[in-house]
């Protein structure tokens, strides 16, 4: 059922698309950048679009948990265009971040007992209950971290590692 995941995602990471260019949700699977901020080449390089996914989506406002919704049953949304409406409309601006839990558009089946532990595990992840002792199972699954884009707006971290990043290539400039 779930074979990806993605959690709390800045959504000022994310290009939405600008003219022609379509929009991306970029990231990596199993390794963390290692730190805040622009990604190098290589990095974006080995990123991968979860653009077409199907699954559940969870928004964020200010670090709490204001939407939980779906893309895919019964239609042809995806979370990235699910996420791209809720930019517009009642929902823009009150959310900053979002979590998704999704797989690439199939027609795949899973065992009964499978879609139980992944639903508790989405639950466990998306409320972050004060009371629950373990993270949920997602088995299987791969944990996907984002990659922001090149294009992207990026968060107050992202935009200080892009400055930190151009003054130390124009430092090794000057010192060539």
């Amino acid at each position: 059922m779930i074979t990806h995941y993605g959690l709390f995602w800045s959504e000022r990471d994310v290009f939405w698309g600008r003219g022609n260019a379509k929009g991306q949700l970029l990231g990596r699977e199993k390794t963390r950048l290692g730190r805040q901020g622009a990604p190098t080449k290589q990095e974006r390089d080995n990123a991968k679009c979860y653009r077409g996914w199907v699954g559940l989506y969870c928004l964020y406002g200010e670090g709490e948990l204001i939407y939980v919704g779906e893309a895919g049953l019964d239609t042809r949304s995806t979370i990235y265009g699910r996420l791209v409406q809720h930019r517009k409309g009642a929902m823009a601006d009150r959310w900053d971040s979002f979590s998704w839990f999704g797989r690439e558009t199939t027609n795949g089946r899973c065992e009964t007992l499978t879609a139980l532990r992944q639903l508790e595990a989405i639950t466990i992840a998306a409320i972050n209950p004060g009371f629950n002792r373990q993270n949920g199972t997602f088995s299987g699954a791969t944990q996907v971290f984002q990659v922001p884009h090149e294009r992207s707006e990026g968060d107050v971290e992202t935009k200080l590692a892009r400055l930190s990043a151009q003054l130390e290539e124009m430092q090794s400039l000057l010192e060539a």
